[in-house]
């Protein structure tokens, strides 16, 4: 698990307690559709996705099972964004 990248589209990440106060009592893990963008605070003080404290997130909620349950955007600290490893 890799912690602190911005992901990419493809990629799947772990979000929890670190990446936002929405997902201490239920962490999610998210498969990538869009690259990733600046939260409306950062973008506001012109910082680029690479250098945003937030960053909002556009993808598929997986379930424990990997299936895809709903599609959707969220907001999270970049440095607690844990990027999962490729399943092989």
């Amino acid at each position: 698990m890799t912690i602190g990248v911005i992901p990419r589209v493809g990629q799947t990440v772990y979000l929890g307690a670190e990446a936002s106060p929405q997902f201490r009592a239920r962490p999610i893990q998210l498969l990538i559709t869009s690259p990733p963008q600046p939260s409306t605070i950062d973008a506001a003080e012109h910082r680029a996705a690479a250098e945003a404290r937030w960053l909002l997130l556009t993808g598929w909620e997986l379930d424990p099972r990997g299936q895809r349950v709903l599609h959707r955007t969220v907001s999270a600290r970049a440095a607690g964004i844990s990027i999962l490893p490729d399943p092989t």
